[in-house]
């Protein structure tokens, strides 16, 4: 799984179909505690995804093991409430990325 955009690298190079992969996702468990108006206390649990990704000129230069021209990092809360992704978290995170600047017109590849 991939996604195909248009990048700028920071040296003016436009790559018309630059080649992102996500490398590296991780999740931490968080427990929010909230005091309620009767003084009653609530505890959440949400689950925090960290991942981060590199973007390579073309998906040859990404088969061919070149070095990439960039990368980025993000964090969502994971869906847990039953959907068609809540088990896949690799997915869950492709379709963040696709929301973020940089990639909202990005394809799939």
């Amino acid at each position: 799984m991939a996604l195909r955009i248009e990048y700028e690298t920071n040296y003016g190079i436009t790559c018309e179909y630059a080649h992102c992969i996500i490398r590296d996702v991780s999740v931490q468990k968080k427990v929010i505690e909230i005091l309620d108006t009767e003084n009653e206390t609530s505890i959440t649990k949400l689950f925090e995804v960290r991942y981060n990704g590199l973007v390579f000129a073309s998906e040859g230069a990404y088969e061919d093991d070149a070095s990439p021209l960039g990368g980025f990092n993000y964090t969502l809360e994971l869906d847990d409430a039953g959907s068609k992704q809540q088990y896949n978290i690799v997915k869950q995170c492709y379709l963040h990325l696709k929301e973020q600047d940089g990639f909202t017109d990005s394809d799939d590849c």
